[in-house]
């Protein structure tokens, strides 16, 4: 499942694309630009992040914020615009990943956040990621192997499914950490690497391998899984 954050003043209408994702099984927070914006993103670790701003320029220092702490995984960014503003926010069209131009409905948002979200992830318009022999279904929360279902647990699935949408992207345990446990985890790097021996013995059987280790660095989903 996806994690949107939305950063907006307006608690109306974060209320209401909240409601219009969560019918989409994408996980939707809410909250106000301020101070510690950027502790907020890093904790909450997004899949995306919407910028909802009445003054479209003062998201320029959010979206160097995201793009900073999005170096090692980036965050796509959708910008809602007012249509009055949008002379003057030519320069952030070029800097987030795509935008709407307000008032529009509801369904435009939730057609572009989904757009997004498959461009940016290995995502098809089946909502399954697929690599190999293995397909994720992510509105079943179900993942087959040669057509057989694999029972893992919710940790392992998320950690899966997670490396899976990022495939041929090399992830470190700690990037790991913050993304599947959150930042408030005080378990050590060993956790990851369980979870992943784990993964690999339900998942490598066969001919199969998925998960491969990158010295230095740390794992990543196989672009071209064997």
């Amino acid at each position: 499942m996806f994690k949107i954050l939305l950063i907006s003043k307006e608690v109306e209408k974060g209320h209401a694309i909240a409601g219009e994702l969560a019918a989409r099984n994408i996980v939707c927070d809410h909250i106000s630009p301020h101070e510690t914006v950027d502790e907020e993103i890093a904790d909450r670790a997004p899949d995306l992040v919407i910028l909802a701003l009445e003054n479209p320029i003062a998201a320029s220092p959010i979206i160097e914020t995201i793009r900073k702490l999005g170096r090692e995984r980036p965050i796509p960014i959708l910008s809602l615009i007012p249509k009055g503003a949008l002379k003057k926010t030519k320069g952030i069209l070029f800097a987030v990943d795509d935008f709407a131009i307000e008032p529009c409905e509801m369904e435009e948002i939730t057609l572009r956040v989904e757009k997004v979200l498959k461009e940016t992830y290995a995502v098809d318009s089946k909502d399954l990621i697929r690599g190999g022999d293995l397909v994720i279904d992510l509105a079943r929360r179900e993942i087959t192997l040669e057509g057989k279902t694999l029972t893992l647990t919710f940790t392992e699935y998320e950690l899966l499914t997670f490396l899976a949408a990022n495939s041929g992207r090399a992830f470190t345990r700690e990037a790991l950490l913050n993304k599947i446990w959150g930042y408030d985890y005080y378990g050590g790097d060993r956790t990851v690497d369980v979870h992943i021996r784990r993964l690999r013995a339900k998942l490598d059987w066969g001919k199969h391998s998925f998960i491969e280790t990158v010295r230095g660095v740390g794992y990543r989903f196989k672009k071209s899984p064997d």
